[in-house]
């Protein structure tokens, strides 16, 4: 996973011009994660829990 400068957000192109997106930011050993509508409210975790995170929607563990 490659992020452009540490610490600016970003989502997915998938998202378009949707104004419900999950942004994520890259700061070092952790990953920030937030609601693109609810930006002052975020998570960081770490880079491992982040690839696994990304692993199990990927493989569809997580759907609802």
């Amino acid at each position: 996973m490659t992020f452009r400068v540490a610490g600016s957000w970003h989502k997915s192109t998938r998202c378009g011009e949707a104004s419900h997106c999950v942004e994520i930011a890259d700061f070092g050993h952790t990953v920030g994660i937030r609601n693109s509508t609810s930006p002052n409210e975020t998570i960081q975790i770490s880079r491992p829990a982040f690839q696994d995170l990304v692993t199990r929607i990927k493989n569809g563990e997580l759907d609802a």
